[in-house]
């Protein structure tokens, strides 16, 4: 019987350590051998050098999000037009804030993401991770699109399991002989409430992708931590409209 392989996804950090804490507790108790970042670690929340600092000491393959492609650039953030201009103006100076808080080294971490990363896993099944789809890290792909989208998608592209995150939302279906994951948000999870709004849950969110002997298994996980431990650090991390950012919370 071959070994079992065991990859973890993660994607969408987003700058909150106390939730990237927690997951590497998770992690490291579920005898994980691999584990891929799927992108947008730094971007939106209050400890972006922390997590970068974190992400470089564990070497993890990691692939280049929307965000992180505009933060090695030193670009702002594109916000829709169409959002309330109080919501993107307070957008807009966490955007400054966290390019105001990156070094030059930082910026050059990140430039080492990969628009795609494609593994194969001791020879049990091939893995191709991207951020948004394998075309951009911009495009997401959804729960309820058809087949028909779902091939534009990927057309071109081969893989036993897809991987990627940006939506900020859990998703696990197939696609012909495929699966495609999307692990959530680690950093910023979105749930939809009753009046159609979207909250941000205190847990984290991602993956783990098992195999042994040509059989696939995929949990979805969360890892609930303290909303306080994140409370403490948004006030002491300087960001811009602290209390803004948490009202989302729950």
């Amino acid at each position: 019987m071959r070994s079992a392989t065991r990859t973890a996804l993660l994607s969408d950090i987003h700058g909150n350590l106390v939730a990237l804490d927690a997951v590497l507790a998770d992690v490291e108790r579920r005898d994980v051998d691999l584990t891929v970042c799927l992108g947008d670690v730094a971007a939106s929340g209050p400890q972006p050098r922390e997590v970068i600092e974190v992400l470089r000491r564990l070497r993890w393959p990691c692939v280049m999000g929307n965000t992180d492609e505009s933060l090695v650039k030193n670009l702002p953030e594109k916000f829709s037009e169409s959002m309330p201009d109080e919501e993107r103006r307070t957008l807009e100076r966490l955007d400054e804030w966290t390019r105001e808080q990156l070094s030059g080294s930082e910026r050059g971490y990140l430039s080492t993401f990969k628009p795609t990363i494609s593994l194969r896993r001791r020879r049990c099944h091939s893995l191709l991770c991207y951020h948004g789809s394998p075309r951009s890290n911009l495009e997401g792909i959804f729960v309820g699109e058809s087949d028909d989208d779902l091939a534009r998608h990927f057309a071109g592209y081969k893989g036993d399991v897809f991987a990627g995150g940006h939506t900020h939302v859990q998703m696990l279906r197939r696609f012909g002989g495929s699966l495609i994951i999307n692990p959530g948000s680690v950093g910023l999870p979105f749930e939809k409430v009753r009046s159609g709004g979207i909250v941000n849950p205190a847990h984290a969110e991602y993956a783990i992708v098992s195999s042994a002997d040509g059989s696939l298994d995929v949990e979805l996980l969360t890892v609930p931590y303290p909303l306080s431990a994140l409370r403490k650090a948004v006030w002491d991390s300087g960001m811009p409209a602290p209390d803004s950012w948490l009202s989302d919370w729950r």
